[in-house]
């Protein structure tokens, strides 16, 4: 399975993008800049004309609105809070972000974070924000969740997909789990990966949309 990756937009038109066979397209969140829903809707319009053929699966970031994950409820792509299974690959998760200074859209106690997962059962986990510790350093502390690290490290995704912190992309293998930290979209960022059905042999790609 090839699942193309993006997150972190921010009303940056995706535009024509050459990527072959894809099977899922994954928006890891943030489409906007907290100014409605019209560039959600382009955005999602555009990646069907892109793979026409792909599944297109979508949490809202923390600086989506409410009507972001109202049209991703109805457009029936969203998986804030649930799992869809593809391909016999189960695929959940959770959009938003823990607190920030910010006080932007969409953010979450880590026990109203811990609360939404707990019934998360998946191989693929696609969350907004990092699990504390990995690819989610600001002026050398980390500011990922503490509910999704925790949430990791007991249910052991095989996949677990992220975005959140602009500054970084990567990945890291945390026992059984594989993160995949996505660079952000606005900044031209976007990661293919290749998958085998039992998610055993996992091909991270990061390119330039």
């Amino acid at each position: 399975m090839r699942i193309f990756a993006v997150a972190d937009i921010h009303n940056r038109d995706v535009g024509k993008l050459e990527v072959e066979d894809v099977d899922v397209v994954i928006v890891a969140g943030d489409f906007t800049n907290a100014d409605g829903v019209d560039f959600a809707k382009e955005t999602v319009k555009k990646l069907e004309e892109n793979f026409p053929e792909a599944k297109i699966l979508a949490v809202p970031g923390n600086m989506d609105v409410k009507e972001v994950l109202d049209f991703l409820e109805e457009k029936g792509v969203s998986i804030h809070g649930k799992v869809v299974e593809v391909n016999g690959v189960k695929i959940g998760g959770l959009g938003g972000s823990n607190i920030t200074p910010f006080r932007t859209p969409f953010e979450l106690e880590e026990n109203e974070i811990l609360a939404a997962l707990e019934g998360l059962e998946c191989d693929i986990a696609v969350i907004h924000t990092p699990p504390f510790g990995y690819y989610d350093w600001i002026a050398g502390a980390s500011v990922g969740s503490r509910a999704v690290r925790e949430w990791m490290d007991r249910k052991k995704p095989k996949l677990l997909i992220c975005a959140h912190i602009h500054e970084y992309e990567g990945t890291a293998r945390v026992g059984d789990t594989l993160i995949v930290k996505l660079g952000a979209a606005m900044n031209g960022r976007c990661a293919i990966i290749d998958v085998d059905d039992r998610l055993n042999e996992v091909i991270v790609r990061f390119e330039k949309i």
